[in-house]
């Protein structure tokens, strides 16, 4: 079940803005050379086109754009500014490429597709997209979804900082002296990262969580981190006085997606941008930047598991009480003809990445704080069919109630399933894809299989997993 959110795990902090591609500006020297034959015959005509040599190129091949001396000491008052704000000084020049706009979001395709290769296992991402359709958030095909996620990748970033080769990479236009205001900004943005990436230890962290398998605290502790840099970013932009808003806001990119992309790929997106930055307002208001960069001291002080969660983004009340989750054993399920092939913890995120489209985001909000904690198995057979089975208690009998109506909810919106009946001490929803579950005053237990007769032949196991 992560493996739903991992699929827009690239190692890069996105700054988030949208906009199509304006068309690049090329910039061809020519000289023409004109030889006389003959004054009464005939004329031939030269024409020598300079091509100017690139100042550089990326892995991938792509251009880089060679910054002037003047853009260079731009950069240097905005780790200036940065520095200002966030309370901490670099300890090192920040490595940044810049590129056309086009080239940027090639940039981004090329990135996440070559990180695709090393992610997935062969034959994963197709139960990776099996399991999004069985779950009702899409009934793409595996090339399908990759396109479109190759897309989101490509549309959706304004800049980016890496985690791991620690570079931050910006869109800018060719054949200036100065970054304009709209861009100064999305540096700035992107410095925060760059500065984080120097004191948080945001490679280690990044890193050890990838050597587990378990991103649960991925998404807490980047929310913290994006919100420290909009913070800064805001900072910056209201300090504009009318005339720099309307030239900010005439430089700012018309970059949109090519095609349709799903509302749920932006779920993520919103704990990040929307939530982050109303969690990080309270701990400033409490006790300034220093209490925000305590926070994300916390990996280099305290370790891995003190991270923040999902949950205590979504309700800063459990980010002061350090609330956590609980840990939840979960028992395999003995069938025929299937195997063990992926296990793992669930949180408020996954919540509202399953249920948030079909039901709202308020709905969804409510079932996902209050979880207690989650765990799930997926087990495959010789075919890839898949059977999901998912455990999952609240933080009381109150909030697991909410949990389980969310869940009635969703199930009860969505047109694929033909009928509902009791089944095993639950409620089996029956379809292409056949939901079960079950609340008793401890937790909730979940099913979702292909086949029907399968639910059927586990009917004796489903109230002990």
């Amino acid at each position: 079940m992560r493996k739903y959110l991992l699929t827009f795990l690239s190692l890069i902090l996105i700054s988030c803005s949208a906009a199509e591609p304006a068309a690049d500006e090329v910039s061809v020297e020519s000289s023409e050379t004109v030889t006389s034959i003959s004054s009464t015959t005939s004329t031939s005509t030269t024409t020598t086109i300079v091509v100017q040599e690139p100042f550089a190129l990326d892995e991938f091949g792509l251009e880089l754009v060679e910054p002037p001396v003047e853009m260079q000491d731009q950069i240097i008052e905005l780790m200036k500014f940065v520095e200002k704000w966030v309370g901490l000084e670099f300890t090192s020049d920040p490595e940044y490429h810049f590129y056309s706009l086009s080239d940027y979001q090639e940039y981004n395709a090329l990135h996440y597709l070559d990180n695709f290769e090393e992610d997935y296992e062969e034959g994963e991402w197709e139960r990776v997209v099996l399991s999004q359709n069985m779950w009702g958030l899409n009934n793409l095909s595996p090339d399908e979804l990759l396109n479109l996620q190759v897309e989101f990748q490509r549309c959706f970033s304004a800049g980016s900082y890496n985690l791991l080769d620690k570079i931050l990479r910006v869109p800018i236009k060719k054949n200036q002296k100065k970054l304009n205001l709209y861009e100064q900004t999305v540096v700035i943005h992107e410095l925060v990262h760059s500065l984080q990436g120097q004191h948080f230890s945001s490679d280690k962290w990044y890193l050890e969580m990838d050597e587990l398998d378990d991103f649960t605290y991925y998404y807490g502790f980047l929310a913290l981190m994006e919100a420290q840099a909009e913070y800064v970013e805001a900072k910056w932009t209201n300090a504009f006085d009318e005339y720099d808003r309307q030239s900010f806001n005439s430089q700012i990119p018309n970059i949109t997606c090519r095609v349709s992309l799903p509302s749920y790929f932006y779920i993520p997106a919103e704990l990040y941008y929307n939530f982050g930055p109303l969690l990080a307002k309270e701990i400033i208001k409490n006790g300034k930047m220093e209490a925000l960069n305590t926070a994300l001291y916390r990996y280099i002080n305290d370790g891995l598991n003190t991270l923040p969660t999902s949950e205590q983004i979504y309700e800063p009340d459990k980010f002061f009480a350090d609330e956590r989750y609980e840990e939840i054993p979960i028992k395999s399920i003995e069938v025929d003809g299937y195997a063990l092939v992926d296990e793992g913890t669930l949180g408020s995120l996954d919540l509202v990445y399953l249920m948030q489209d079909k039901i709202g985001q308020e709905n969804a909000l409510n079932a996902a704080v209050g979880i207690g904690g989650g765990a799930w198995k997926d087990y495959e057979d010789n075919s890839g069919n898949l059977l999901m089975t998912i455990k999952i208690t609240g933080d009381n009998k109150n909030e697991l109630q909410e949990i389980n109506d969310a869940f009635i909810l969703w199930a009860d919106s969505q047109s694929r399933f033909s009928s509902s009946e009791l089944f095993a001490g639950g409620t089996l929803y029956v379809g292409d894809t056949n939901f079960w579950f079950s609340k008793d005053t401890n937790s909730m237990r979940l099913v979702l299989s292909q086949d029907y007769e399968l639910i059927n032949s586990i009917s004796n196991q489903l109230s002990d997993f």
